[in-house]
């Protein structure tokens, strides 16, 4: 009879003395072990492939229908085109990168993950560059249980190019406050004068002197009092170049028609420094040399 009983005993020991996985328990330790496959791929396995410049080894990390959606590009659609797009973006180049995962995020046979990245990119000729940002993937596990990059996403911190030369924006209408001529001689109160800045034109109007222009009578002023009128008076306008911090302007128009011609040949430069809504002008073209120190105004500039 006890050796009829003995399986008996020996199942109920089993079942009383170790516990079954439910399938709570189950899914939580699938996805303990995906969560640590797909952190690896955004960052160990991408830098890696980065920094040794590894084609094959970075194509691994892909679906073979995966999309990338890099800055500046339009989407790179599967691996022959994820292939082309590193083989062509690679060249001469060197890349060495690290990253850290922010968020990860595992629902069946996907997941996503986020996080953010910084290192040096050298480019084929010209200095290193730092590089740092964030990015976004979505990754799916294949049939052999590995997780690859199904779509990935990643955008810079770093200024854009474009960046500087929009700290730098002249864009909007500055009247000017001070005028210091080639001698040192500064006037703080000076005549009207303006100056227009788009994107790429500009407008210039200036009434020197330290008197209001006399008032213009047309054919009743001399000969000399016209000549007066005119010679206080600078006005022209064209298109604007920035390099830096200096200014180079073309009349497309101006009131002196020897001021009119073409770049660069007839350019004038300036050197300028722009604090918020003060700008300060300085030429260094002409002979006889002055300095503008101007404010920003909004709308219709009307500063009396």
């Amino acid at each position: 009879m006890q050796l009829q009983r003995f399986p008996l005993i020996i199942l109920a020991f089993a079942i009383g003395g170790c516990s079954v996985p439910n399938d709570a328990e189950l899914e939580q330790e699938r996805t303990t072990s995906a969560d640590a496959a797909i952190r690896s791929l955004p960052v160990d396995d991408w830098c890696k492939a980065e920094a040794d410049r590894d084609i094959e080894a970075k194509m691994k990390l892909f679906t073979t229908d995966a999309v990338l959606m890099p800055p500046g590009n339009s989407d790179v659609i599967g691996q022959q085109a994820i292939r082309a797009w590193h083989e062509k973006m690679w060249q001469g180049t060197k890349y060495q990168c690290s990253g850290t995962i922010d968020e990860v995020q595992v629902s069946g046979d996907w997941g996503m993950v986020r996080g953010t990245f910084s290192g040096v990119f050298t480019p084929a000729s010209g200095a290193p560059q730092p590089s740092s940002g964030r990015f976004l993937n979505t990754v799916q596990q294949q049939a052999d249980g590995s997780w690859k990059i199904a779509s990935g996403i990643w955008n810079s911190e770093l200024p854009l190019p474009g960046a500087a030369a929009a700290a730098t924006s002249l864009e909007g209408a500055w009247v000017v406050t001070s005028w210091t001529d080639a001698d040192g001689n500064t006037n703080d109160d000076p005549q009207p004068a303006l100056y227009i800045f788009t994107a790429t034109h500009y407008s210039i109007m200036i009434a020197q002197g330290d008197e209001p222009r006399a008032g213009y009578e047309g054919d009743d002023m001399s000969d000399a009092e016209k000549l007066g009128a005119y010679d206080t008076l600078i006005a022209n306008a064209g298109r604007y170049e920035i390099d830096g911090n200096v200014l180079k302007t073309r009349a497309y128009v101006a009131k002196d028609t020897n001021y009119m011609g073409g770049w660069p040949e007839n350019e004038a430069t300036y050197e300028f420094e722009l604090d918020g809504d003060s700008l300060t002008i300085k030429s260094l073209t002409f002979a006889i040399g002055f300095t503008n120190t101007l404010r920003q105004v909004e709308g219709t500039p009307n500063p009396w």
